[in-house]
């Protein structure tokens, strides 16, 4: 595996773009909203810096098309925190009328062809050709696999599916028809996110994303399209078309 410089040296790299605010969360936690971004060869990459003692915001609620990297007109609540067994994510779904148009309910099914929330992920400053893959849909219903991305070689990817609840993944969603908001609450096991390796450092390499429909949809099995939907992601993958496996344009967390 290539090697890489110190962790600090790569956050001394580190630009900061916006300053830290707080506010409450029920009362208990606070939330902290911390974003930076990073310089490497494809551009300036979001980085979100993570803690044991409060959650975490990503710094914009306005994640950006697939295709270009402009900002997206809905809003996308994300809240990420750590502790030393799971990896704890928070997200809403904002802007969202059609959540009920969506058939899926049984884990590792093909939702990904309607609305999700996802999340890719890696262990490690280097964009890595194997990650996990995390699909959480407003029915409750998860995909769980492991990805290898021959992105440096012919494009092409495989996938081999996880039983999410063997894996010790825990997770709900809910949806409120009354703010066109559906919401999710994944507990990850941070032993499945030591992938492809259990690097020393504490970064990780990921991206969060999410499809939206835009039109109604009448049939059970209908299928997401750049003409249908909205192809959105924390950190564009800036593709020709809507493609959200691009490692090399994954942003990056880092655990304090």
């Amino acid at each position: 595996m290539k090697k890489t410089k110190p962790i600090t040296v790569f956050l001394c790299a580190i630009l900061y773009l916006s300053c830290n605010t707080k506010q409450k969360q029920d009362n208990t936690n606070t939330i902290e909203t911390t974003q930076t971004m990073t310089e490497n060869n494809t551009g300036k990459l979001p980085t979100i810096t993570i803690n044991k003692e409060s959650f975490t915001q990503l710094g914009d609620l306005h994640f950006k098309h697939s295709v270009g990297g402009e900002p997206i007109k809905e809003e996308t609540l994300v809240l990420v925190k750590y502790d030393d067994e799971f990896l704890e994510i928070q997200f809403e779904c904002r802007d969202n009328p059609r959540m009920d148009q969506n058939y899926f309910t049984e884990d590792n099914t093909p939702m990904f062809t309607q609305e999700v929330f996802e999340l890719f992920i890696s262990k490690g400053k280097e964009p890595m050709e194997d990650y996990v893959e995390i699909q959480l849909n407003p029915n409750n219903a998860m995909f769980l696999a492991t990805i290898h991305n021959n992105f440096k070689g012919d494009g092409k990817f495989s996938s081999e599916h996880l039983d999410p609840n063997a894996m010790g993944v825990e997770h709900s969603a809910s949806k409120d028809q009354n703010t066109n908001t559906w919401s999710g609450h994944m507990r990850i096991p941070l032993k499945l996110l030591q992938y492809p390796e259990n690097t020393p450092d504490n970064v990780y390499r990921l991206n969060f994303y999410r499809i939206i429909s835009q039109e109604d949809q009448t049939e059970k099995g209908w299928r997401n399209n750049a003409e249908n939907s909205t192809f959105a992601c924390w950190s564009s993958t800036m593709a020709k078309r809507p493609a959200f496996h691009r490692p090399e344009y994954f942003g990056y967390m880092v655990l304090e």
